[in-house]
């Protein structure tokens, strides 16, 4: 008679691992995270990747994946504690429904120009009026350098 796998042994054998992320293969929430279910409850793949690793999340703290990583990253050092501001800050692009592709970039369509803007502690700073999307785009990627914590991306 067989014995029943482990959870641990069950969730290995849904990861893939590439030679930088470690990718979930099985079920995804709504959202995209990776969805695994630990014998009592359903869990999200890299909190539950995480914590074998590295052992529980802080109380109040989120799991924020390196900025190059897709959701589906469950490998623990792309993983790392964090609030959900910090986790907001750490975003890799534009907004998926920017017309600029730039982050912090809009067009202002009065002025025929771009504005550059940043939003910190809940309020948006409007950091400029610029003659290319390039130009407002380097003005907002260095506030974001000044106020943020965790934007790794703007770091490059």
């Amino acid at each position: 008679m067989a014995t029943a796998m482990s959870a641990e042994q069950r969730f290995w054998g849904k990861v893939v691992k590439t030679d930088d992320c470690w990718l979930w293969s099985a079920g995804a929430t709504g959202g995209g995270y990776g969805a695994f279910w630990d014998g009592k409850r359903q869990v999200r793949a890299h909190r539950f990747s995480y914590e074998l690793a590295r052992g529980p999340i802080p109380e109040g703290l989120d799991l924020d994946h390196r900025h190059t990583c897709p959701k589906l990253c469950v490998r623990p050092d792309h993983l790392r504690p964090a609030t959900e501001k910090q986790n907001l800050e750490n975003l890799s692009g534009a907004r998926s429904d920017s017309q600029t592709g730039i982050r912090g970039v809009t067009y202002h369509k009065v002025t025929k120009t771009w504005c550059a803007r940043v939003t910190h502690n809940q309020k948006m700073h409007v950091l400029g009026y610029f003659k290319t999307p390039e130009e407002a785009g380097e003005v907002a990627r260095a506030f974001r350098n000044l106020v943020f914590t965790h934007n790794d991306a703007d770091r490059i």
